[in-house]
């Protein structure tokens, strides 16, 4: 019981402090990518969106999404357990005061939640983490080169196959050849984020390490500054030509061997293979130093650690047990890769450019939602379900054998007497109080990102063209892009409601249910590949964003499917009362929805807006039109006031005992610190 309260509190802590930050950060590195945008053509937007996002998403997802899950088992029993068997409790008491102390001064002001989790004493062997999480650096070389090689294959193919329909004079009938064959510095890009890659993942084990701690702040402050000075260098770079005329003019000048018109040629703008490949080399270069300084920062309170073992040393049967989780997570994310990027991978080979670089726009816009408010709440739950996952585990385990160690010796009699009817009722007491504390965080936790994705799903469509026009001009508005955004606006709802449920359901499945998860993905996964290349075909990116919802339908019935069979020990629990929004919530937004398409129908369509409608007779249609927005947002905010008191009543009181569980790990710290 104790136990699934603390984790509600640090999941409440952990996704506040991640929320806050990213918001900051998505909200920076949204106006920089504005503004590369504006400086991009489509085709040139789909390149880094689509092509080369597929080459660093394949070679990092596959390298260490399973070490990333698996090793948050150290956070559990596991650790526990590793402490007890190879260093005793003593030791692994050192080792707790000890991360105490370098926690502290890694996390520093914004970390403090980081470190108070810390001074509870979680016992978690530092080197035991780092010697299974180093093995993503050799997994993550072999995939890196096979998937570099694979792409430059494909495009030397392409190029070959259109220089040979140029020589036939034979025009090609795919866009994909010529996009290949057209791209500047094409082979040294694709190696240059292989490089990018390997460097990134040189800073995982680290990274890793920072994860079983849950130090949220870290991990935030490290990303905000990596991907900040990726965006700076794309932007810099991608506008430095506009300016170096004149500089190098002056230059030519004043040095006299160059005339104007030289220097003027000499301004030529940069590729954008090679734009690219520059700002991912130095995302991931702040990325390894930010996430080494965390790392060696821990390691030092190992050396003061008494009885550490060696890096050498024997494996421990924890460690295989979680190098054997991280295995199976491993060839999980090869499915989930699939499901998720499959469809990107179909539309690269069968979508010009220009389309591609349409749909780039449009998942990174529309996903700018999913990562910044729902990815910190996954990855928060996530990191604390894990460890409650292998607590409970181990709890089960235990009382499972209690249970039959006093049937045992009890014998025929206790049966006779009606002793099983007491253990049953027993157990689920039990039961019930170990899971109506995950299930009192597990709900707030699905409300919120349903009502988040009923927000998206609800405004989106009737403002997808208003906001391509606003922010992007007609360049994107007059393509198919404010089409692709409004289903993507309804996509969100289906994403928010599978990560959660995801994150939760792979935290606490066992390897046998991992197992078959990932045969379920697997089959689900070919599904969604069909569907993409029978609609791709026929709707081009709107197809594939239909594909992906259906896709998401059947992972959300597995994933409730799951979630309601590990809650069928306790009484009363419904998914639809328990997980879902009230019904006065889901009635406002579904006529909000309805109000804001009947507001673009007066305001905008009706009156033919379109691209040749001037900007200033457009902002004049829009301003009521957005004002209806802000009309409609505030009446929902009102009903929810009302219909969900329940649900803001939990998040407050998990958050409030996310505080005092802080302040007081805090306390102990600084009176263990004066003692010392």
């Amino acid at each position: 019981m104790v136990a699934g309260a603390d984790r509600a509190s640090v999941v409440a802590s952990g996704f506040l402090t991640l929320l806050a930050s990213q918001i900051g950060t998505r909200l920076v590195t949204f106006i920089i990518n504005l503004l590369i945008a504006r400086h991009l053509s489509p085709e040139a937007y789909g390149l880094s969106s689509v092509q080369f996002h597929l080459l660093t998403t394949t070679a990092l997802f596959i390298s260490r999404e399973g070490f990333r899950r698996g090793c948050l088992r150290f956070g559990g029993s596991d650790a526990d357990d590793s402490s007890n068997n190879d260093q005793g409790a003593d030791a692994a008491g050192s080792s707790s005061s000890s991360s105490n102390s370098g926690g502290k001064d890694v996390a520093g002001k914004g970390g403090r939640a980081d470190v108070s989790r810390k001074q509870r004493g979680s016992g978690i062997d530092n080197r035991s983490v780092l010697r299974v999480a180093c093995l993503v650096v050799p997994l993550g070389v072999v995939v890196t080169a096979a998937v570099c090689g694979l792409a430059i294959w494909r495009h030397d193919t392409a190029v070959a196959a259109a220089a040979a329909a140029a020589a036939s004079g034979v025009r090609g009938d795919g866009g994909d050849a010529e996009a290949a064959a057209a791209v500047p510095y094409y082979r040294e890009a694709v190696l240059l984020h292989g490089l990018a890659a390997l460097v990134e993942l040189a800073a995982e084990p680290f990274y890793i390490l920072a994860s079983v701690h849950l130090m949220f702040g870290v991990r935030v402050s490290v990303e905000f500054a990596s991907t900040l000075t990726k965006s700076l260098v794309t932007l810099g770079l991608l506008s430095l030509p506009a300016r170096a005329p004149a500089l190098l003019r002056r230059v030519g000048l004043a040095l006299g061997g160059a005339s104007g018109d030289s220097a003027v040629a000499a301004a030529a703008p940069l590729p954008p293979a090679l734009v690219f490949s520059a700002a991912q080399l130095a995302l991931a270069a702040v990325a390894l130093v930010g996430y080494g300084v965390v790392g060696w920062r821990l390691l030092q309170t190992d050396k003061r650690m008494p009885g550490a073992r060696g890096w050498l040393s024997r494996w421990t049967p924890a460690e295989m047990r979680v190098l054997g989780t991280s295995a199976v997570f491993t060839l999980q994310a090869v499915e989930k890769l699939a499901l998720a990027e499959g469809s990107k991978v179909v539309l690269a080979t069968m979508q010009s450019a220009v389309n591609q670089g349409v749909y780039g726009l449009v998942s990174n816009l529309g996903s700018l939602v999913v990562r910044t408010l729902f990815q910190p709440l996954e990855e928060a739950a996530f990191a604390a379900f894990s460890a409650w996952g292998a607590e409970a585990a181990s709890a089960s385990t235990s009382a499972s054998a209690s249970n039959k160690g006093s049937k045992g010796v009890s014998g025929k009699m206790e049966d006779e007497d009606g002793g099983d009817g007491c253990g049953q009722a027993a157990a689920a007491a039990a039961a019930e109080r170990r899971l109506a504390p995950l299930a009192g965080a597990l709900g707030p936790m699905v409300k919120a990102v349903c009502v988040l994705g009923l927000a998206a799903a609800a405004f989106g469509p009737a403002y997808a063209y208003t906001l391509l026009r606003l922010v992007y001009g007609t360049r994107w508005s007059e393509t198919e892009a404010p089409a692709v955004l409004a289903a993507y606006s309804v996509y969100v709802l289906l994403l928010a409601l599978n990560g959660i449920g995801e994150a939760f359901v792979h935290a606490v499945l066992d390897a046998r249910g991992l197992q078959a998860s990932n045969a379920l993905l697997l089959l689900f996964a070919g599904a969604h590949m069909g569907a993409c290349v029978a609609l791709v075909g026929r709707l081009g990116a709107l197809g594939l964003v239909a594909a992906d919802g259906a896709n998401m339908l059947l992972r959300i019935a597995y994933s409730a499917w799951c979630i309601r069979r590990f809650f069928r020990q306790l009484p009363g629990f419904s998914l639809r009362r328990d997980l879902l929004p009230s019904t006065a919530t889901l009635a406002a937004f579904a006529a909000a929805a309805c109000a804001a398409g009947v507001s673009n129908y007066v305001f905008l369509l009706a009156p033919g807006t379109d691209g040749s409608t001037p900007q200033r007779l457009f902002l004049r249609r829009a301003a009521p039109h957005v004002a209806v927005a802000f009309g409609l947002l505030a009446v929902v905010g009102g009903v929810m006031l009302r219909a969900e008191r329940a649900t803001m009543r939990q998040v407050v009181e998990m958050r409030r005992r996310g505080r005092a569980r802080a302040g007081g790990a805090a306390a102990d710290g600084a009176a263990s610190k004066k003692e010392d």
